[in-house]
């Protein structure tokens, strides 16, 4: 009875696996070749990636040159010559420190549905690749068409009021702003970074991307997408 239950478990293990890699294989998105990579000089931008949450660092010159949204956004993080944008649970991502009470509300946010979101945006001074300890960021470079259909998506995440970003009053030195969109297990932070760099063009695979660690690695083998050195 033991050998037939541990069969059992290891069959339905087995087809979840099987499952999981058709769907990711399905669901795979192969870029946008007349995007990315760019022929000619294109806009670097960076991932940052801690292991655990993704952002994407943007020259500052070039989203103000831009206009829009982002540019509105990014002048409310204050001076700095890139910006960076990321999004979150709007609980958990505007909490800081390690407790009982925030591990509960992580397990909130990914298993309760329709959970509220956040944008977070700041500014540095120095580029991605030195602005941290730890070598955490990757560098592309995208066309100008490319940065354009990137900015376009990350701006359709903001909720807006007469037109404008609307900011999140919390303590904390970053800026925050009221994201239409919902944060689940289905949907997290790494899977909204994945589908602004998809919209740049770059291949990204859904499945696996709201994990940080295979979503540095699907940009390594599929996209090109490089460590940066100091």
């Amino acid at each position: 009875m033991a050998f037939l239950l541990k069969f059992r478990v290891w069959k339905v293990l087995m087809g979840l696996i099987a499952l999981y890699t058709v769907l990711t294989l399905i669901t795979l998105r192969h870029g946008d070749k007349t995007l990315y990579p760019t022929q000619a000089d294109g806009i670097p931008i960076y991932v940052i990636n801690n292991g655990f949450h993704t952002d994407i660092a943007l020259p500052a010159d070039a989203v103000m040159n831009r206009g829009g949204l982002l540019a509105e956004a990014g002048r409310k993080a204050g001076p700095g010559n890139w910006l960076v944008y990321g999004w979150g649970d709007a609980g958990f991502y505007t909490a800081k420190g390690i407790s009982f009470a925030r591990a509960k509300d992580a397990l909130r946010a990914l298993f309760m549905p329709g959970n509220p979101s956040v944008i977070r945006v700041f500014s540095l001074n120095l580029s991605p690749d030195r602005a941290f300890a730890d070598p955490i960021a990757s560098v592309t470079t995208v066309s100008s068409k490319g940065f354009d259909a990137m900015a376009r998506h990350i701006e359709a995440s903001f909720a807006l009021k007469n037109g404008a970003p609307v900011a999140v009053d919390v303590p904390m030195q970053d800026v925050f702003f009221v994201s239409h969109e919902h944060f689940s297990i289905f949907r997290v932070c790494n899977n909204w970074t994945s589908d602004q760099l998809a919209a740049a063009g770059l291949p990204t695979a859904p499945m696996i991307d709201g994990s940080a660690l295979l979503f540095n690695l699907d940009l390594r083998w599929r996209s090109g997408v490089r460590k940066a050195q100091h």
